[in-house]
């Protein structure tokens, strides 16, 4: 039953290790609120994120997803956990739902979803490197002066891509720099980089996959315009960038939420922005497995636990 004057709504987070992306999303699916945001721990992150969202919502459930989703879900109350490569899924085929191929560039990790007639068939991801990934595209930017944000408009701008090798974000880097010190313009560097990323993604990330369009590029970089350029050029074919691109693991978890919506969330609401927490990390001795947990507090006491293999510290934090 609805609250007077509020619609009932699910909350999606997807915690990656470099942003944080929420999702607010009506019982009807309709997107009515969101953000993407740099992850400056995830605590902090999501206090600050609860500010900005709108409040004039019930939230009937809430999913996680990605690398701090169990804290996340530990701290906030969390009702549905699922993997990124599920959420990423099912959060692009809430808007496009004929897609084939999803290319998923993030900050620290990048991914290819196979999906036949709405059904994820495959997928693959980046193993160490992040030669593929946004933080280099930060680190390039870092070391040309140039705003991250401005990247992609300077790159369209290139009347000669220079040749950079992007098989390693740090060779890379150095690359860009040797191009610079050789009199290269900035312009040609970056969109050389751009090209080099898409490369050193089709070839590690999406070798041996059964590409087919329509194809879908989102997560971060994919707001970077040299970048989808790139990936249009190097196939040869249309990429849709979505709307909503950079955060749709966000949506995918909200989605799921609807779908195994509980009789009453776990959810602490919105009003945990309002106080101060801290971590308190531990090494419990109580088994060989030594496993770290980590505490965290509110006023000095108890309010989350995660990181126990058995349920030791598992206690009820729903109404804490």
């Amino acid at each position: 039953m609805e609250t007077k004057n509020k619609t009932e709504a699910a909350l999606g987070l997807d915690i990656g290790n470099g942003t944080i992306k929420f999702a607010l999303m009506s019982k009807d699916g309709e997107l009515i609120d969101w953000l993407y945001t740099k992850n400056l721990g995830v605590i902090d992150t999501l206090t600050k994120g609860f500010k900005k969202l709108r409040k004039d919502v019930e939230i009937i459930a809430v999913g996680t997803t990605g690398a701090g989703r169990k804290l996340a879900s530990a701290f906030i109350g969390g009702d549905v956990t699922k993997t990124e490569i599920l959420c990423h899924a099912v959060g692009t085929m809430h808007f496009i739902p004929d897609v084939k191929t999803i290319f998923d560039l993030g900050q620290e990790d990048s991914k290819i979803l196979i999906l036949r007639d709405e059904v994820l068939v495959d997928f693959g991801m980046n193993q160490i490197c992040g030669g593929g990934c946004g933080a280099y595209l930060e680190n390039v930017a870092f070391r040309l002066q140039i705003p991250i944000d401005r990247f992609g408009e300077l790159a369209l701008k290139a009347k000669e891509p220079a040749l950079i090798s992007g098989k390693c974000a740090v060779f890379g880097t150095t690359s860009c720099v040797h191009k610079l010190n050789a009199g290269i313009p900035k312009e040609n560097i970056l969109s050389g980089v751009a090209k080099s990323l898409v490369r050193n993604y089709l070839a590690l990330v999406a070798k041996g996959k059964d590409i087919k369009p329509p194809y879908v590029f989102q997560g971060g970089v994919s707001c970077n315009q040299a970048v989808a350029k790139a990936l249009n050029d190097e196939l040869g074919h249309e990429v849709i960038v979505p709307k909503f691109a950079p955060i749709m693991g966000a949506v995918g978890a909200a989605v799921l939420a609807l779908e195994e919506r509980p009789e009453q969330t776990a959810f602490k609401g919105f009003d945990l922005a309002d106080f101060e927490f801290t971590t308190s990390p531990f090494t419990c001795d109580g088994c060989p497995n030594n496993c770290e947990v980590i505490n965290v507090l509110k006023e000095e006491k108890v309010f989350a636990s995660i990181g126990s293999r058995c349920d030791r510290y598992n206690m009820d934090f729903s109404r804490t």
